[in-house]
């Protein structure tokens, strides 16, 4: 039986979510003001431009319900990422230091997306009012554009709330904290204030100033990676400051509803959860592993390299936050691979981080076993159970098709991105960095290169990879269906 797909609906939500898009261009309007830069106007036009087609939407839809169905849902949680991203180029191509309308479209998909690649070079020639619209939109990333809304939206606490944010959660499984949907993007975005609140304060009281304190605590939060200096968190100098990001990207690599959970419950909810505790273990061995190749590397002995340094890059590797030391570099490759690995292996599922996710790969390897077993006792029945709980085989199997669609995404991704003459390596590290959401950079995206200097046809391809990544794939890829269109 086909549907017909409602159109005008999809029309006015997106109306309505730009509307919002134009409210949140004020803040870093705001900002420039207050700093007395010229790079105001080019946030005026943006919350203009923005305002004006969200107002039309609306005034040309003031009749058309909101109403619709999972299809609906997955369509709008796609175009809403691309739509926003229309917008939020503005300010960076009418700017003091303007870049080009590929580079904008790649700056801001990567800020929604918590990427933290840049097109930006030079990032202390920006103004604080592009610097904060940097990190902001990662800050509203982070936990998604559509949670985002569905927390300040009330019309969204319905079906169409929920089709939109099964369609853009991360993870296998979509819970909710409370019958309505709204209650659990409330009580989330609660926690994640919390957290951003803390983190301002503690860089604040160390050697930050408040507007690099937000800015930086924006990225941990978020786990995006965008720093307002060129050396990054390097510039600082400052032990206090990497340990207390590395503790806020930690923190922000767990699942936020156990976080919420925990919160109301205790620190025993924490504990005894598995996928917690599989993660600390991934950091914990990933830690000893850099320890130990850095000394048989002959790395100079210090307290920073020893515990603070490989640390911090564990986790801003994990968590896909992609905050980088130069030096690391200079580690060897054993330091590169198992960098790959973590940027592929990804934090918990129902963080802000990005990657496969330390519960897929769990599944996964529980299934191995049950697969090894059934080879030598067919006839017994094999479960794959998290947390205590029995997944479906269905499930099972989505996690399979999954993981072997990331690889898939990074095979060819990269196949194409070595015709432009890029070593194997290269083209690996920046497609598992964008697919990842990670934005760590390495070689030609390293310290003696750019994601700015890559060709245009390779920087629309991490453009759509960063996409589909931050989508977790089905999302956005099912649009690529006849079928999903003929229903």
């Amino acid at each position: 039986m086909k549907t017909t797909l409602r159109t005008n609906s999809i029309i006015k939500i997106l109306g309505r979510l730009v509307l919002v898009e134009s409210l949140m261009l004020l803040i870093p309007l705001a900002v420039c003001l207050i700093y007395g830069e010229s790079d105001w106007f080019g946030f005026a036009v943006a919350v203009v431009a923005s305002a004006v087609v969200g107002g039309v939407v609306e005034l040309l839809t003031r009749r058309v319900t909101t109403a619709i169905r999972g299809r609906e849902g997955f369509i709008i949680t796609a175009f809403v990422w691309v739509v926003f991203s229309l917008f939020g180029v503005i300010p960076f191509m009418l700017s003091a230091n303007p870049i080009g309308f590929t580079d904008a479209v790649f700056e801001v998909i990567s800020g929604f997306t918590t990427t933290g690649a840049s097109m930006i070079v030079d990032v202390e020639a920006q103004s604080h009012g592009i610097l904060f619209w940097r990190a902001f939109t990662q800050w509203v990333g982070g936990l998604g554009i559509i949670f985002f809304m569905l927390a300040v939206l009330p019309e969204f606490n319905k079906a169409v709330g929920i089709s939109m944010f099964n369609a853009e959660a991360t993870g296998m499984t979509h819970g909710k904290l409370h019958p309505r949907i709204r209650q659990t993007a409330l009580s989330i975005w609660g926690v994640y204030c919390l957290l951003s609140l803390v983190s301002i304060i503690l860089l604040w009281i160390g050697p930050m100033n408040l507007f690099d304190s937000v800015c930086q605590t924006f990225a941990a939060v978020a786990t995006g990676g965008f720093s307002t200096h060129n050396a990054g968190i390097s510039y600082w100098n400052s032990d206090y400051v990497f340990v207390v990001l590395t503790v806020v990207m930690f923190i922000a690599g767990l699942n936020f509803m156990l976080l919420y959970s925990t919160y109301k419950n205790g620190i025993r909810e924490l504990l005894r959860n598995n996928v917690f505790k599989s993660f600390a273990g991934v950091v914990f061995v990933a830690y000893l592993l850099f320890v130990l190749s850095a000394l048989i590397d002959g790395v100079p002995l210090s307290i920073n390299r020893l515990v603070v340094y490989p640390l911090f890059h564990v986790i801003s590797a994990v968590t896909s936050t992609g905050f980088s030391i130069s030096e690391v570099e200079g580690w060897g490759s054993f330091v590169l691979f198992m960098t790959i690995v973590l940027m592929i292996c990804g934090a918990c599922t129902g963080s802000t981080s990005g990657g496969i996710k330390v519960d897929r790969f769990m599944v996964l390897g529980r299934n191995f076993i049950n697969e090894i077993k059934r080879t030598v006792f067919p006839k017994h029945v094999y479960v794959v159970r998290l947390n205590g709980s029995e997944l479906q085989s269905s499930l099972v199997s989505r996690v399979s098709a999954f993981v072997t669609l990331y690889t898939l995404t990074i095979v060819i991704s990269s196949a194409f991105i070595t015709l432009f003459g890029y070593s194997m390596i290269d083209a690996i590290f920046m497609v598992a960095s964008c697919i990842g959401c990670n934005g760590l950079g390495y070689g030609a995206t390293g310290v003696e290169g750019s994601f700015a200097y890559l060709p245009d046809a390779v920087k629309w391809l991490l453009v759509f990879v960063m996409l589909v990544g931050r989508l977790e794939l089905f999302t956005f890829l099912v649009l690529f269906l006849p079928s999903f269109w003929r229903r």
